[in-house]
């Protein structure tokens, strides 16, 4: 496996050094509430993931082998799967710092 291989890990792994400071910079408590997280992660992911499973195994779209890994699961790369794993993450979290931003008065 090349350097070109791990881009994808590589961007989700960006994605989560940015924002999981964001945790204890703002006191956020929602990795406290695992299967609240769980929850709210799979009702987001679940309906992109039934997409991408249905748009590749159509043609409609593909990943790059020289850009991913070469595991698969059910032809899904694993970082695609982990995508639709950290961008909700990422997302409720980036959501929940603004939220305390806000009512420090940081963020007007």
């Amino acid at each position: 496996m090349s350097l070109p291989h791990w881009s994808y890990v590589a961007m989700l792994a960006f994605c989560l050094a940015g924002t999981l400071p964001l945790v204890p910079a703002f006191r956020l408590t929602v990795l406290r509430q695992p299967v609240r997280l769980l929850l709210t992660v799979a009702i987001a992911g679940t309906p992109f993931l039934v997409w991408d499973l249905y748009a590749t195994h159509a043609g409609h779209w593909w990943f790059d082998e020289g850009q991913t890994l070469p595991w698969r699961v059910a032809g899904l790369p694993l970082e695609e799967i982990a995508f639709f794993i950290v961008i909700p993450l990422v997302a409720v979290l980036t959501y929940e710092a603004v939220k305390v931003a806000r009512r420090r008065g940081v963020a007007r």
